[in-house]
């Protein structure tokens, strides 16, 4: 795990570029032009054949009708019940993109396959198409042209509808895949909780609510308060009696910015949820959890980053994420770790911190209240 100040880790890019040596041939490769040809414009113009494929398998139980053995598309075809031409064109292709493997004219899975590819594995890929690759997003990504035009959302419903049915499924399907940063959020704040008094959390934009049942587990003083859309909520009661601790976690059904939130509390997350605004509505709803936070107290906070100064072309995906946020949402974007810095110290908070490990696909801040 690293961790800094998020002063320090922009101190730290910008020193990089001024270092000689090794760091000088970084920065000589990364001021190189980019070389556009037929064949990358072609796999970009392609790239949804790729996602159709996988969503496909596992919804047809492909990659469990093979399982560990070597299978022919005709007897696969008959255990599936599809027709026999359209899966054999289907294997071939999935083939063709590195998700089976063909030996003799057969067809097995590639090496890990099991792990990620089988829906008995823990770390099945499977739930998370319904995140990342969800109807929704595909029909919303059709009208990006007409989301550039606008400066944000243009179908009707979106990430910051009441009661969006999306969320639900982002609450049901969260996996492994995603749940790394709830375990380093945890990690990070166990040492810091556990010589206090008591425990009290606010989980704002809860949903399936495994940031709170991580620490909730390590720490038994811990109770949660969870706030969420009244039909996400049940999604998450049902994940904390799923961990046996239902009795430390209560609901606060409705809107995040105006439903009344109780405390005061110990910690405050909130997780994955300024990025689908601006930075100065986010300061506000920062200030908002900062007056209902004890003297002390901590906030926890995580999301996509990038440090200022880093190019697109090195780090693209807190730059492509932000590409959804356009088509999802009004004003929402990938904040920079000196944005969040901003939000902090304008909310109130002081010594805000960012954390990063391997496992985490975002990245933790934390600042406190002094």
């Amino acid at each position: 795990m690293a961790v800094r100040s998020i002063a320090a880790l922009a101190a730290l890019s910008t020193m990089a570029c001024g270092i000689k040596g090794i760091d000088e041939r970084t920065v000589m490769t990364e001021t190189e032009p980019t070389t556009v040809t037929a064949k990358k414009l072609h796999e970009i113009m392609r790239g949804y054949v790729k996602t159709a494929l996988l969503r496909t398998a596992i919804e047809l139980n492909i990659f469990d009708g093979i399982g560990d053995r070597t299978v022919d598309a005709d007897g696969l075809a008959r255990a599936l019940g599809v027709d026999a031409r359209g899966l054999r064109i289907t294997l071939d292709s999935l083939a063709a993109i590195g998700l089976l493997r063909t030996v003799d004219g057969k067809y097995a899975l590639p090496v890990d396959g099991d792990k990620f590819l089988l829906s008995s594995s823990p770390t099945f890929f499977g739930p998370s198409l319904k995140l990342g690759a969800s109807d929704w997003e595909w029909d919303a990504q059709k009208r990006l042209t007409e989301a550039v035009r606008k400066g944000g959302a243009v179908m009707d419903s979106h990430a910051l509808t009441p009661e969006f049915d999306y969320w639900e499924d982002f609450a049901e399907n969260t996996t492994w895949f995603n749940n790394g940063a709830a375990e380093l959020m945890a990690e990070q704040l166990l040492p810091w909780a556990k010589d206090r008094d008591s425990v009290d959390v606010l989980d704002v934009a809860c949903s399936h609510g495994y940031y709170g049942v991580n620490l909730a587990k390590a720490e038994p003083k811990a109770r949660v308060w969870g706030v969420d859309w009244p039909n996400v909520l049940p999604i998450t009661a049902k994940n904390y009696e799923r961990n046996g601790i239902s009795d430390r976690f209560e609901g606060i059904p409705g809107d995040m910015f105006s439903v009344p939130l109780g405390g005061p509390y110990d910690v405050v997350m909130i997780t994955n949820v300024l990025h689908h605004f601006s930075a100065d509505t986010s300061t506000n709803l920062l200030r908002r959890l900062f007056d209902v936070l004890k003297p002390g107290g901590r906030i926890a906070v995580t999301g996509h980053t990038f440090v200022e100064g880093e190019r697109p072309e090195d780090k693209p995906l807190p730059y492509l994420f932000s590409q959804i946020m356009l088509v999802m949402t009004d004003e929402g974007e990938t904040h920079s770790t000196k944005t969040y810095e901003r939000m902090f110290t304008d909310a109130g908070f002081v010594n805000p911190q960012i954390f990063t490990a391997e496992k985490a696909m975002h990245t933790v801040f934390t600042a406190d209240k002094a």
